[in-house]
């Protein structure tokens, strides 16, 4: 009895010291709670609950715990799955490992697995301190916010540092075997920052490919400051190169910036950089900044060639507040020598104009008003001539009725509350930079062109049952600073231009109406699933009167004399932004007609589609004014949609009159009374077009493998998108004179898998025979790495670039990259 009473005294121990067992769980498993706040020699400062599917073993003497099978330990936010557990109350130390697999001598099962917040560590056998926190990890393992590590040991020295014996980290998913990897002796990770490493090896397949002496890896996803990589290479002009080396700085998470440096040894440098903002609904853009220095050959040599080029870039889109926005991109560039000598984008060689446009618009809710300030800018890239506005102001007022009270008229309202106005005033201060060529030396030609325009346009458009009727009248004034005078100098046999300062208005106006009704005609055939067709007709002719504001009483132009005494009229307003005043009296009828056939078609009982088959539209000018030639030349066009494949477009123009070969000119005769046709043709268009995407896919039931009966079939699927565009044109200025245009351009991208990409673009001049920049692509998912190939096979920018890299983002610098380019640019 003494034994009994004095084992039931240290099973109250037991229990003091190590809390209850729940009797509620299964008879094969523990779960235990130990509330060490009555611990004093205890640094466990919070609950820790373990369970295992076998047993929970107490040590009394030695103060240890032992869980086995399935065991599961969680304290804080840390939790560990294991085999084994130890837990060692004295020195509060943890220690698991994983249990004997008896079907394989030597392998285990149910090895360490611990998660602690985001992390996950594994491994053949795991310490931790309860103390410090830190921790050992046997033949590791751990996933990193980019790819993860394995290491022979890793140990946790902080919740911020790791280090790693023989460790190796790669992105491959392919954790048995990896494609690639980095190993290192030596290993320091810090979680979602970097991971650094000494003496690092890559291996490829296996197989070590180079050495360096240290890297530093990004371990977190999205952006991150570092160095940028140089590339390596030889130009066919500038020599061996080290090429966009340089630092990118995440400044923020709405900044980054990057610096880039390239050094040839024949004499280059350049220099790049870009930054970048961004703040979400609010506003996103860009700077770049380049600079090409170039200096070949020695002061004393004939043939040295020495050039500064340079270009500066913005890119800005900005929504202020609801109604109003700031928006456009600014380029200036040194001249096209910098395109030349530092792109290979075939859109910039080509490119001879740098356009700059950025605008800031406002308009009011609830008014017809809006406003906008614009910058613009134009470089002619091959002779330096520039035309930019520094601004140009609008300010709009659309389609309005002032005489109504409401939005919409109503059913009894006066006949004012049908007139419409609408209003449009701009201002430009326009200046432009031209450079003339001279015998001995270039000269450049300065001048500014201020002005301010206003159109104003009254209508009148009452409510009819059938006909509509809109009366109109246009007004348009013009200011100007200065005017010019001409003037023929017999001394230098030239005509002379003189700018006379002074303000100086051009007025006009012009009058008229327009008419127009519908016809539709309506045809229910009722076979073929067809339910109707059916046609409208839109007739309108307008009347539209402007007075000859070439006269004299106007006094918008003058004359001189020319050097055979004849009189030469010119505009005193030439030179201005917005033009002068129209010459000659014009009073002119249109007349249109438009044409729309739709049909509709039965899909069930209750479904029908509607869709558009034909648009036909045709129309010509009568001007009353005229001396002769009063007819205009009939216009014709048409559009039409096939199926949703294919789009079919034209248009032709006619003319009534008879061309005279003595004269080189069409002359007062019609045609149909002197050569008995109606009209001879001018020009004619047509484009056809169609776009695909779809994929082919089939199973192969024929394909059969003799030595697996029960093989599947052999299954394909190509997706397959692109477009084919047909154009041709022809000019008919003379009956001689015969100008044809005539090109199909294609492009088509398809995949034979889902790793394999591929695309191809040409375009084919069936005038001149010859095939226009063909492009190849071919992309291949290589797991974790990629590869990119693109090819010009002919034409002055022919050429190849295939580069295999890495496909994490934060490793692209890793590559290899082969190129040949005809031009020695660099990329």
């Amino acid at each position: 009895m003494k034994l009994f009473l004095y084992i039931l005294f240290l099973l109250s121990i037991a229990g003091n010291c190590f809390a209850q067992v729940d009797t509620n769980i299964k008879s094969d498993t523990l779960k235990v709670s130990i509330d060490t706040s009555k611990q004093v020699v205890s640094d466990i400062d919070q609950i820790i609950d373990y369970a295992s599917a076998d047993s929970v073993i107490f040590d009394i003497k030695e103060q240890k715990i032992y869980l086995y099978n399935n065991a599961v330990l969680t304290y804080k936010d840390l939790k560990l799955n294991s085999g084994v557990i130890i837990v060692d109350r004295n020195t509060q130390i943890l220690e698991s490992f994983g249990l004997p697999y008896t079907l394989n001598e030597g392998k285990f099962i149910q090895t360490p697995v611990m998660f602690q917040g985001k992390e996950k560590y594994e491994g053949t056998k795991l310490t931790y301190s309860f103390k410090t926190g830190q921790g050992t990890i046997s033949s590791g393992y751990s996933e990193a916010e980019v790819g993860y590590y394995i290491g022979e040991r890793i140990k946790k020295v902080t919740p911020e540092v790791f280090f790693i014996k023989d460790g190796l980290y790669t992105t491959s998913t392919d954790k048995e075997d990896p494609e690639y990897y980095f190993f290192s002796p030596k290993m320091k990770i810090i979680p979602k920052d970097k991971v650094i490493a000494q003496s690092v090896f890559l291996y490829i397949e296996g197989v070590p490919v180079f050495w360096i002496p240290f890297a530093v890896f990004p371990d977190r996803a999205g952006r991150s400051s570092g160095l940028i990589v140089p590339t390596y290479g030889n130009d066919a002009t500038y020599g061996v190169y080290f090429a966009k080396m340089g630092y990118f700085w995440a400044m923020s998470d709405y900044t980054d910036i990057n610096f880039t440096a390239s050094v040839f040894t024949k004499g280059r440098f350049d220099f790049n950089s870009r930054f970048r903002y961004a703040l979400k609904y609010n506003f996103s853009g860009e700077f770049n900044a380049g600079l090409s220095v170039i200096r070949l050959g020695e002061s004393k040599d004939i043939d040295k060639f020495s050039s500064t080029e340079w270009q500066l870039a913005l890119t800005h889109n900005q929504q202020i507040n609801p109604t109003t926005s700031l928006s456009g991109n600014l380029n200036f560039l040194s001249g096209k020598a910098y395109y030349d000598n530092n792109t290979n984008n075939l859109n910039d060689l080509l490119r001879q104009n740098a356009v700059s446009n950025l605008t800031l618009s406002k308009y009011w809710e609830e008014t017809p008003f809006s406003m906008s300030l614009n910058y613009y800018r134009d470089q002619n890239l091959t002779n330096g001539d520039v035309n930019e506005n520094i601004p140009s102001v609008n300010f709009s007022i659309s389609q309005t009725y002032p005489f109504r009270s409401g939005y919409t008229a109503s059913e009894d309202a006066n006949f004012y509350e049908y007139i419409g106005f609408s209003y449009n005033g701009s201002g430009i201060y326009n200046r432009y930079k031209r450079t003339v060529q001279g015998f001995l030396s270039d000269s450049t030609i300065r001048d500014e062109r201020p002005g301010v325009q206003h159109n104003i346009s009254i209508n009148y458009s009452p409510k009819t049952s059938y006909i509509n009727l809109v009366p109109f009248f246009n007004y348009t004034e013009k200011w100007y600073a200065k005017s010019v005078n001409k003037y023929y100098d017999s001394g230098s046999n030239s005509v002379i231009t003189e700018n006379v300062n002074g303000f100086k208005a051009a007025r006009y106006f012009s009058m008229g109406v327009s008419m127009n009704t519908k016809f539709v005609g309506i045809f229910k055939p009722d076979i073929f699933g067809i339910t109707g067709i059916r046609h409208t007709i839109t007739p309108s002719i307008s009347y539209a009167y402007t007075p000859d504001f070439s006269s004299e009483k106007w006094g918008y132009y003058k004359t001189y004399k020319d050097a055979s005494g004849n009189d030469v009229k010119y505009s005193i307003f030439e030179n201005g932004i917005f033009g002068g005043t129209p010459f000659g009296e014009s009073q002119s009828i249109a007349f249109t007609m438009s044409n729309l056939f739709e049909m509709k078609t039965r899909v069930n009982d209750t479904l029908e589609n509607k869709f558009q088959l034909f648009n036909l539209n045709a129309g010509m000018n009568y001007n009353f004014a005229a001396d002769s030639l009063k007819w205009s030349d009939i216009r014709l066009d048409f559009r039409t949609q096939i199926g949703g494949l294919l789009n079919f477009a034209g248009g032709a123009t006619f003319n009534l009159y008879k061309y005279d070969n003595t004269a080189k000119a069409r002359i007062n005769k019609f045609l149909f009374n002197t050569d008995g046709k109606l009209a001879d043709l001018t020009s004619v268009n047509f484009n056809i077009s169609s776009n695909f995407n779809f994929g082919i896919a089939s199973i192969n039931t024929d394909s059969k493998d003799s030595l697996n009966k029960n093989s599947d079939p052999v299954r394909f699927n190509i997706p397959i998108s692109g477009g084919i565009n047909y154009n041709f044109s022809e000019s008919r200025p003379t009956p001689e004179a015969i100008f044809k245009s005539s090109n199909i351009n294609g492009n088509i991208s398809f995949s034979f898998s889902e790793k394999w990409k591929f695309s191809f673009t040409t375009s084919y001049d069936l005038v001149n025979k010859q095939i226009s920049a063909p492009y190849i692509t071919a992309y291949r998912d290589l797991n974790s790495w990629e590869m990119d190939f693109s090819w010009y096979p002919s034409g002055f920018y022919r050429g190849f670039k295939l580069e295999i890299r890495i496909k994490a983002p934060q490793l692209r610098d890793i590559k290899v990259t082969k190129q040949t380019n005809p031009r020695g640019v660099y990329e």
